[in-house]
């Protein structure tokens, strides 16, 4: 009995071959405007780049966390051949853009976000070649991966010859430039590896010249901590420094690629899903700020800048409105301010409303620090306010009932800083006695909500469920002093020292009358517990509150010990 015939390894080859043409023939009906074939290879060299890269910082978070998946597709793919890469180029221009204008001010969605979802265009294109090989060769397996995949698009499209790896990190092709999206496709079929394209920016260094915070450190080097297109995209506060250079964008960069010559005069309409609408791409600022969640989805859900929400956006509309100055938008940040729970949004917008100025603008800020809880925020309020003349240093204060009867406290930048027996207007004089000694400029101002967390840890300790405070100290006084003081926090709940063990405890054996004195200065009773300090003899000594608050504040411990 014969064997069974199999294909001679020409014939095998010629298979692959015919396929392989085939595909790159059929590759613009399935919506690919490019297409490569590389090998499955590790990525070696890339490895110690990427190994150096997250050594530096340079990450952004984003990328898959384990480096041996973003090289090794055989961690990805069981046994695999070959990789096929794919791109697809998008418009790089707008058709009739509408114009930003003084009370009608826009921002601006990257290039790469200006149609359909990306992820969702790749996919569809992948699937379609997946279903074309399938028909072919049942027995094939893939795998398709869009950015969010392990491997680098950019190394697998560098691979595959689509074009060459640029320095501002894109992959540039000959024919479409840089404006196109990657995906590509891990296989189990032995396609022969196309060749590499050689670089071709050769002298040029116009994107590294040209990016607004030094992203690109070097030729094919990105620091995508300071890279606006990641910037956009976070979903915290941002420093002054690149809410300035952000601009008007709103999402992503693409000033590296509009410097780019391969990329001059290029412009790809062959795909309608991928067409802009002026109005979502360049939107009018304002408006955006009052979006819902339901209202955002509509308008952005179904282009790529809608994946982290609409808080990344909406701070961008603020920083854009500050970066022009538009005045017409300070009642819209007034409200921001006054009513938005995101606190990043809040800061963002006393930022803005420093870089628009004038008396509105500071009339906003005047108001708000006396209702804002975060200290970020208030952080930045103030910032605003000195950038608009202000020259006082803000301290908070309010009231609050408690056993020992009603305590004002005060609060500065830094944290607690005061603590005073009786209401604000009974000691008022003293208040400002003592704010004046140890701040310049001190400015007192009500404001309840920025000791809200204070208030509620001391109804915690005088109704039982607390024995220690965990709140921000700033202590006013001399070095022995706030020595003394620092003893005092060790002292244990429920528990009294002597000022004699106090001074031991301090290196100091000798400064029992000095440590006396340090007790009965202590600007902020009770969370430093000058109250356990008593005499040798046993007796209740000394004590600013005097000494019937004293003995409550003692009993209290006693029966929660």
């Amino acid at each position: 009995m014969s064997e069974p015939w199999k294909p001679t390894a020409q014939a095998e080859a010629e298979r692959w071959a015919q396929l392989k043409s085939d595909i790159i023939e059929a590759a613009p009906s399935l919506g690919i405007d490019s297409i490569g074939f590389a090998s499955a290879d590790p990525f070696t060299t890339l490895k110690n780049r990427l190994i150096e890269h997250r050594a530096k910082g340079y990450e952004s978070g984003f990328e898959e966390p384990d480096l041996d998946k973003r090289v090794q597709p055989a961690l990805l793919f069981d046994r695999p051949q070959s990789i096929i890469a794919i791109a697809v180029a998008y418009p790089s221009k707008l058709i009739d853009p509408p114009k930003s204008e003084p009370g009608a001010y826009r921002g601006i969605l990257s290039r790469s976000a200006w149609g359909q979802d990306y992820h969702q265009a790749l996919r569809e294109r992948l699937a379609r070649l997946e279903a074309f090989i399938q028909e072919r060769v049942p027995e094939a397996r893939m795998e398709s991966m869009v950015d969010t995949g392990a491997l680098s698009d950019r190394a697998v499209a560098e691979r595959a010859g689509i074009g060459w790896s640029a320095k501002n990190c894109s992959i540039i092709s000959p024919k479409l430039g840089s404006w196109m999206y990657l995906g590509e496709m891990i296989t189990n079929l032995p396609f022969e590896p196309d060749t590499p394209v050689e670089e071709g920016c050769g002298d040029c260094n116009r994107c590294i010249d040209a990016c607004p915070t030094g992203a690109l450190v070097g030729p094919g080097q990105l620091n995508a901590q300071r890279c606006i297109s990641f910037l956009t995209q976070t979903k915290g506060t941002l420093s002054e420094e690149f809410m300035t250079k952000i601009g008007n964008r709103l999402y992503g960069c693409d000033t590296c690629q509009i410097v780019c010559p391969p990329n001059r005069g290029k412009n790809w309409t062959q795909h309608p899903e991928l067409q802009p609408d002026p109005e979502t791409v360049k939107p009018l600022l304002i408006p955006l700020l009052s979006l819902s969640n339901k209202e955002f989805k509509a308008r952005f859900g179904s282009n790529a800048s809608s994946w982290r929400g609409k808080k990344p956006i909406q701070r961008n509309v603020i920083i854009g409105l500050g970066n022009f100055k538009d005045a017409t938008a300070i009642p819209h940040l007034h409200t921001v301010m006054r009513e938005d729970p995101r606190y990043e949004l809040r800061y963002t917008a006393a930022w803005a409303l420093s870089k628009i100025g004038g008396e509105a603008s500071m009339d906003v800020l005047n108001d708000v620090i006396q209702r804002e809880s975060h200290i970020e925020v208030l952080e930045a309020i103030q910032r605003a306010r000195v950038k608009l003349g202000a020259d006082t240093e803000p301290l908070f204060y309010r009231e609050m009932d408690s056993p020992i009867g009603t305590l004002t406290l005060i609060r500065s930048m830094k944290g607690l800083c005061h603590i005073e027996f009786g209401t604000y207007a009974d000691r008022e004089e003293k208040i400002q006695q003592w704010t004046s000694r140890w701040y310049e400029h001190p400015e007192l101002i009500p404001n309840s909500a920025a000791l809200d967390d204070i208030v509620g840890q001391l109804k915690e300790y005088f109704g039982g469920q607390r024995t220690t405070f965990d709140i921000p100290l700033d202590m006013q006084g001399t070095p022995f002093q706030r020595k003394v003081w620092q003893a005092l926090t060790e002292i244990p709940y429920g528990e009294t020292w002597s000022y004699k063990q106090v001074a031991e405890q301090i290196g100091q054996p000798k400064a029992v009358r000095a440590v006396g004195g340090a007790n009965n200065k202590n600007p902020v009773s009770i969370i430093v517990p000058c109250h356990r300090v008593i005499g040798a003899s046993g007796a209740m000594v000394g004590y600013g509150g005097g000494l019937d608050k004293k003995q409550i504040l003692l009993a209290l411990e006693q029966r929660q010990d």
